[in-house]
């Protein structure tokens, strides 16, 4: 009897398919090799992860396996294994939660060694004119053509194509009109080749540190597939922990992952690690696909001791791995928001269970999550209380902006802030000022009839970015010039609101010597410059930095004297239950950022509800009465972490249509009842559209994973663009707008 093949093809198909596998590749089909087959009319390449003697039933005729797209196995039998676990979790097929745990080079047959260059051609003081030539009638090239030219004129092609939220059709029609010319370079094997990093020696632990160190290495030593929550105050040592547990695990033969958030992954977050070892790897998307492709052999040959990297970086092939990091365990960026839609904390979990090694889930501030499972005893607490190398916990000062907006000349830096702010310039300190909103203005309103100007694409209003002399949509990408009067009226538009723009223009403007810069995505898009701007703040050449939550977490500077929170409540009433937890996760967050040196810190939090205990609880960094406060309301209300959720997203560009498709899923989940499950809605989305899409949703609150899994089930063959209207599944989301 012959042999035969189960694929998994990256495509939303629940089953797997069977193709025969010829004698002359007898040999050389095993699991975790790429196979081309026969799909339908087409041929596609797809992931082998089973071999036996079993044909298909009686009366199908397999189709054979044409051919193979390597010699070895791409993946291991633990990778399979989790991709399974990872399709099962998220509600999607093997084979897509397979594509996604490889690198998009590595899926390439001979991977490219070159990246592609995009160039502005011609005089860059004519680009203004010509974008607005463009605007009117070829909006995405406008577009692409302005971002090229604020980035110096040189971008490569997908990191252009990801800026400007477009595909490559835009920038080939600015090639054929002259105005870009594209190239090839070659590209870097190694990111950090021509950057050698001196070796240091491990510092001295305190008793909290030794005592978390030694609990976790000995269940690293053991092989127990456990997971710790390290939970330390800002400033308190948990890099130094994970570092000497490190060097223990590759003394014993074993590797380890460190999973971080893309907003951290700073060349001062990776110097850390590289000052103690040799081999480390990086794997992030600020690498070009051939870097990523390169690292990613390099880790699957073995030549890596420790990879660095963000979410997908869970996926890594290392040959023997020991121990898995989570730091920042409770960043919202850990979650996946494209098919599979995991969360790396629960698939780090699940490979270590796989892999017999042992999870840490480093912050100061976790999600209640969790800390529901660290109280349940899911996992183990391990505290760090204090911060060390002589730093304190910072004064805190906070200013009630219902009264400060009563004064006259009032803008949006008190009176407290701006004194301190002088105070601390005066010290030869460093400031960072914090408002998690970008753009100079928040909304244009008409003064007349009283409407904000609104993205003609999506449900939200369009911020002014004024130096780019721009209004943006921060949702689709959608830009235009500012308008003279009211689309609605014709009466005038005033500027309403601000962001880290208008806040960067107001300090320049008091604070005439200060050296000021500016991180938020529309100043940090470019490659390396993340590495500039914090270089240029450790070296002292910049005093005031502003940013958003880009500054609020990972940066260790000691000369910084002074935090200005400018609106700490600018996301606590978002439609979102948990709106409340990632205000005091940020304020907890951002206050860490000072006191960590000798002359200690100061922070200046101003609020419009200074006395909500989000806030009051963020600026002191007391989770546990944070914790006692929303978990009964959590309970209460039936969400995590006291059930799990699945929201159901329909989009159409019809509207009737969309909201037929999440009616008929309504339909299915309530059909004959579904034991655990509580269906809420369906209603509209809180942003009924983005870029031309109708958004409706439902919420399905789920007791337990058997609940999840039963609702999974009956979605099957429900999902995907059907009947003209998409429809979305994302297992525990980490937004609901």
């Amino acid at each position: 009897m012959g042999r035969f093949a189960r694929v998994a093809p990256p495509l939303p198909v629940a089953d797997l398919f069977t193709y025969s596998i010829p004698p002359s590749l007898a040999d050389d089909v095993v699991p975790g090799v790429r196979v081309r087959v026969p799909f339908g009319n087409r041929r596609l390449s797809a992931m082998c992860v089973g071999v036996d003697d079993v044909p298909p039933p009686e009366g199908v005729a397999p189709k054979p396996v044409l051919g193979l797209l390597e010699t070895e196995p791409l993946v291991g039998p633990d990778i399979l294994e989790l991709a399974r676990r990872t399709a099962a979790r998220t509600g999607c097929s093997w084979g897509e939660a397979l594509d996604a745990s490889l690198p998009p080079a590595v899926k390439l047959a001979r991977p490219s060694r070159t990246i592609e260059i995009a160039e502005l051609q011609g005089d860059p003081r004519a680009v203004g004119p010509k974008v607005d030539e463009l605007q009117e009638k070829r909006e995405k090239q406008a577009r692409t053509l302005r971002i090229l030219a604020q980035r110096g004129g040189v971008l490569p092609v997908r990191e252009l194509m990801n800026l400007a939220h477009v595909s490559r059709s835009p920038v080939e029609s600015l090639v054929k009109a002259g105005l870009v010319a594209l190239k090839r370079e070659r590209a870097s094997k190694d990111p950090l080749a021509g950057d050698p990093v001196p070796r240091t020696d491990p510092l001295e632990l305190t008793p909290e540190q030794r005592s978390a160190t030694e609990r976790i290495d000995a269940a690293c030593a053991r092989g127990d597939a456990k997971t710790f929550l390290l939970h330390g105050v800002t400033g308190s040592g948990k890099t130094e922990v994970y570092l000497q547990v490190l060097d223990a695990v590759v003394k014993r033969g074993r590797q380890g992952i460190v999973l971080v958030p893309e907003i951290s992954l700073t060349p001062q977050t990776v110097r850390r690690f590289r000052e103690r070892f040799d081999r480390v790897a990086v794997l992030h998307s600020h690498l070009t696909d051939a870097e990523r492709a390169d690292q990613w052999r390099r880790i699957r040959a073995g030549e890596a001791d420790v990879v660095v990297g963000a979410r997908s970086a869970v996926f890594a092939p290392v040959p023997s791995l020991g121990l898995i990091v989570l730091d920042e365990e409770h960043e919202t960026s850990f979650k996946q928001q494209n098919v599979p839609r995991y969360h790396a904390r629960e698939v780090a979990i699940e490979r270590a269970a796989i892999d017999d090694a042992v999870v840490v889930l480093g912050t100061a501030t976790p999600s209640l999550e969790a800390w529901h499972h660290a109280i349940e005893g899911d996992y183990e607490r391990l505290v760090l209380p204090e911060r060390v190398a002589g730093g304190r916990s910072p004064e805190i000062l906070m200013v009630d902006l219902t009264v400060e907006e009563r004064r006259d000349g009032f803008r949006f830096l008190s009176d407290q802030l701006r004194a301190h702010m002088e105070d601390t310039l005066a010290r030869q300190g460093q400031i960072l000022l914090f408002l998690n909103r970008r753009g100079w203005a928040s909304v244009m309103l008409c003064r007349t009839c009283r409407t904000p100007m609104r993205c003609p694409h999506c449900d939200v209003s369009m911020t002014l970015h004024r130096r780019a002399n721009r209004v943006l949509c921060h949702y689709c990408g959608h830009e235009q010039p500012p308008p003279r009067e009211c689309p609605s009226c014709n009466g005038h538009l005033a500027p309403l609101g601000y962001g880290t723009e208008k806040v960067e223009e107001e300090v320049r403007q008091t604070f005439l010597h200060a050296r000021v810069a500016r991180m938020d995505s529309d100043t940090m898009s470019g490659r390396g410059a993340h590495a500039a701007v914090l270089s240029a703040f450790g070296s002292g050449e910049t005093d005031v930095l502003i940013g958003t939550q880009m500054i609020a977490k990972g940066l260790d500077f000691p000369n910084v004297l002074l935090v200005g929170v400018v609106a700490a409540d600018s996301a606590l009433f978002l439609p979102d239950y948990r709106a409340a937890e990632r205000t005091f996760q940020l304020l907890a967050q951002v206050t860490g950022r000072t006191g960590r040196g000798p002359k200690g810190g100061r922070v200046v939090v101003q609020a419009w509800n200074p006395r909500h205990i989000s806030i009051t609880t963020g600026v002191a960094q007391d989770y546990e009465a944070f914790a006692r406060h929303e978990l009964p309301q959590r309970e209460e209300m039936g969400y995590p972490p006291y059930s799990r959720l699945v929201r159901v997203i329909t989009h159409a560009p019809d509207e009737t249509a969309s909201q037929r498709r999440i009616e008929a899923v309504s339909d299915l989940l309530r059909q004959d009842g579904m034991p655990g499950v509580t269906v809420l809605g369906p209603a509209p989305a809180p942003i009924p559209r983005i870029n031309r899409q109708y958004r409706f949703h439902l919420v399905a609150k789920c007791d337990d994973d058997g609940a999840v899994s039963a609702l999974l089930g009956r979605l099957v063959g429900h999902t995907g663009p059907i009947r003209k209207a998409r429809v979305l599944v994302d297992v525990d989301p980490v937004g609901m707008l």
